[in-house]
């Protein structure tokens, strides 16, 4: 996100030197009233006298320039407090503000998640332990793949589709009745062919759900922020539904197996886990501030413990965050997923959260930016 507004500090003025002004005045008026009193005692010419007057005359002007130039001098000092004053209220204004907005938060109310070891919400609590198995990569001609079992076929816009399908029978089968939905906004991260799919079935699943028929594209952080801006002070039944699936080619030299997923989220302001705006991070300032930058956000003392994640070999600075980013990798169990990485990990530490009951980091990249983090809290954690 945006770095949070910062202000030179205003320079104080200098009070003014009171004793040296003093000393002025005391010397300026001793010498108008020796020579006032020379004139009233003394014996002097005409000439003289004269000579006198103009002194006299000289000191009263220098003392009433003296008394002006002091009267400005502690009149511009109290201005410059008093504007000094100001400029620290509106700064502390404007931080206070841009705070309270970067801390603004929705809530996640429903969410499905489908990958190649994770079909059910009790899967995917198998997967917070590091110890759990993954799923058995497959060879095909052009590369090792993890693929959903009850998905078929190589073609892979076909293979999006029935995801997308897959996605909306799942979603319908969490639910403990008929669903009435028109979400306010629809995202979507992955082909038109694969959202038409997820409309189309979710038109017989669930009919009384109305989708359009075409979704916002899903620009990662950019599109939660969004979101999080539309939920505010909107009615209690308002949902924004987000949604991708992603089927990755293999590729012989690929550092992981090609893999796929699909998901779904319900936003809404109910309680329940709630999404910051998270952070991104690019060239342009360093990690480790943009890591404790997500912290302040979720108003966190200390990082949370656990952070879900996809391994990032191409970010260094990566272990000096003091994120704990190596124990809940999920490179195994999900293959590369290329734009969904972070929709799948921000899933797993929604769930996490709730089942939990603590904050749960997420790490991964971004479609805009080298990477995206933040933190997922339960409502009622203080």
């Amino acid at each position: 996100m945006i770095p949070a507004p910062e202000f030179a500090t205003d320079p104080a003025a200098r009070p003014p030197a009171y004793s040296r002004w003093v000393a002025y005045g005391l010397g300026l008026l001793a010498l108008l009233v020796g020579n006032i009193v020379a004139i009233v005692n003394g014996d002097h010419s005409a000439g003289d006298g004269m000579r006198s007057l103009i002194a006299i005359a000289g000191f009263a002007i220098a003392l009433l320039a003296w008394m002006l130039a002091f009267l400005l001098r502690v009149v511009y000092y109290r201005l410059s407090r008093h504007n000094a004053r100001c400029y620290i209220q509106t700064a502390r204004h404007i931080q206070q503000a841009w705070w309270a907005r970067h801390r603004q938060k929705a809530t996640l109310v429903e969410s499905v998640l489908l990958g190649p070891g994770c079909q059910t919400p009790e899967h995917r609590q198998a997967l917070f332990h590091p110890d759990h198995p993954p799923p058995i990569p497959e060879k095909k001609p052009g590369g090792m793949v993890l693929r959903l079992p009850q998905v078929l076929g190589d073609d892979l816009v076909e293979r999006e589709r029935q995801l997308a399908r897959v996605l909306a029978l799942q979603w319908r089968a969490q639910q403990a009745g008929p669903v009435v939905l028109q979400p306010l906004r629809c995202y979507w991260q992955g082909s038109l062919e694969s959202w038409q799919a997820f409309v189309e079935q979710m038109a017989t699943s669930c009919p009384q759900v109305e989708l359009p028929e075409r979704p916002e594209p899903w620009l990662g952080i950019r599109s939660l922020d969004s979101i999080i801006d539309q939920l505010q002070g909107a009615p209690s039944d308002a949902r924004i539904l987000c949604g991708g699936c992603q089927s990755s080619p293999p590729q012989r030299d690929g550092r992981l197996p090609a893999g796929e997923a699909a998901l779904m989220w319900l936003f809404g302001p109910e309680q329940s886990v709630v999404f910051s705006r998270g952070e991104w991070f690019d060239d342009s300032e360093s990690l480790g501030w943009v890591a404790e930058r997500a912290v302040q956000q979720s108003e966190l003392s200390a990082p949370a413990d656990v952070c879900m994640s996809f391994s990032q070999p191409d970010v260094p600075e990566l272990p000096t965050i003091l994120w704990n980013t190596k124990r809940n990798v999920q490179d195994r169990h999900f293959g590369a997923v290329a734009n969904l990485e972070a929709m799948v990990v921000q899933t797993l530490a929604a769930s996490y959260a709730q089942h939990h009951g603590v904050p749960c980091a997420w790490l991964a990249c971004d479609p805009h930016y080298t990477l995206a983090l933040g933190v997922v809290k339960p409502h009622d954690f203080s």
